[in-house]
């Protein structure tokens, strides 16, 4: 059903809650979808306060869900073209994975994957790696994967980018600003309630990150996890663009930041969003997965330390949809470590479903919220 009703060739407004990459992306794709009024709502002071503004900025492609790399390959052209001041914010740095000899097979059939979606993919012995690339030296492994299509995007930069595009459609972005509630009427969510005020909308739209899900009872099963990041002191032959890297076995990743390093030793932790410390011990974590995989960096000194939080559905796919029970209710959720690199689909696909228009290259069932509640009843909704 189509929530934003044409009339006289024009769009009625929705709202936004959230402006992070799936809000943002959303605007912007209903702007481009010919939507020339609505407002983003952002609790904080601007957008990107939390996990859309502290993550790595990685575009990784080298996925085994398949319906996230279809995600991340319909991304790729978006993200390369986008400008700001005429500088691009994508780096096609490349980045290389790094694997242990027992995973060959998979890291090939990997490699064919990406092929097949007509990517530049290849495998290298450790030996033919260390000669390309000698930052490589200070790793153990037995084969890596290059995918020169990947790379590093300027978060910020394509953040503002979505935000402004939208703007210039005649979006508005309201920050510091709660939505206390959904206004319901007949069934219907008719707008929101922020303040004692009431704004008004023919589609809402739960784009809340780590808090999404809960303005609708009974609550869609996401969860927030924690993971944390650090920069580190000088790390010498690790030039602006060489690949980053990442471990196979999901234990480190790592790339070139300023004069050092930005790294994560990949933990996943259950953790409230309203609650979110750094944890004290991560250093130690750090550590001791460098010694294992990487000790020619494990002498480097950190500089900073930050956590954010990565919110996954329990299929680790993204929650993209109209809600299975409360019409002009959407969800543009659960995007994990890997919202940046997809917006442009994510928000291609959400502004799909708002204005009840088909997708003819990708399912969008996979990605729906009714998914969610299909399989063991509403109840399964609470978390």
């Amino acid at each position: 059903t189509c929530a934003l009703p044409i009339c006289r060739g024009r769009m009625t407004s929705c709202v936004i809650i959230g402006a992070g990459f799936a809000g943002a992306s959303t605007a912007w794709a209903l702007a481009r979808a010919g939507v020339t009024s609505g407002v983003i709502v952002e609790r904080e002071f601007g957008p990107g306060a939390h996990s859309s503004g502290r993550n790595a900025g990685l575009v990784r492609l080298v996925e085994d869900d398949a319906v996230v790399l279809t995600l991340g390959v319909r991304s790729l052209p978006t993200l390369r073209r986008v400008k700001t001041d005429g500088v691009s914010v994508f780096r096609q740095t490349g980045a290389l994975s790094l694997a242990a000899r027992e995973s060959t097979d998979d890291i090939r059939a990997c490699c064919d994957e990406l092929r097949a979606h007509g990517l530049d993919a290849s495998l290298l012995t450790a030996a033919e790696a260390k000669a390309r690339f000698p930052a490589t030296a200070a790793f153990q492994f037995d084969v890596a994967l290059l995918c020169a299509d990947e790379g590093v995007v300027d978060i910020h930069a394509l953040l503002t980018w979505y935000l402004d595009e939208a703007k210039r459609a005649g979006f508005t972005l309201r920050t510091r600003t709660t939505v206390d509630e959904l206004v319901v009427e007949g069934g219907r969510v008719v707008g929101v309630r922020t303040g004692g005020a009431v704004l008004r909308a023919d589609a809402v739209v739960d784009a809340t990150g780590a808090w999404a899900g809960r303005l609708s009872a009974p609550r869609l099963p996401l969860q927030p996890f924690r993971r944390h990041l650090c920069t580190t002191g000088p790390a010498a032959g690790w030039a602006r663009d060489v690949p980053y890297i990442w471990l196979w076995s999901n234990e480190l990743y790592c790339r070139p930041e300023l004069d050092g390093l930005l790294m994560s030793p990949c933990d996943v932790t259950p953790a409230a969003p309203e609650t979110l410390t750094e944890d004290p011990a991560i250093g130690d974590l750090l550590a001791s997965r460098l010694a294992h995989h990487a000790p020619g960096l494990l002498d480097l000194p950190l500089r900073r330390t930050w956590a954010c939080l990565r919110t996954f559905a329990p299929d680790r796919r993204p929650c993209i949809g109209a809600d299975p029970e409360l019409a002009g209710l959407f969800h543009v959720s659960g995007l994990g470590g890997f919202g940046m690199m997809t917006s442009p689909a994510v928000g291609e696909i959400a502004a799909a479903a708002i204005l009840g228009t088909p997708t003819d290259w990708l399912d969008a069932k996979l990605v729906a919220p009714a998914r969610l509640v299909s399989r063991t009843g509403a109840a399964s909704r609470s978390t």
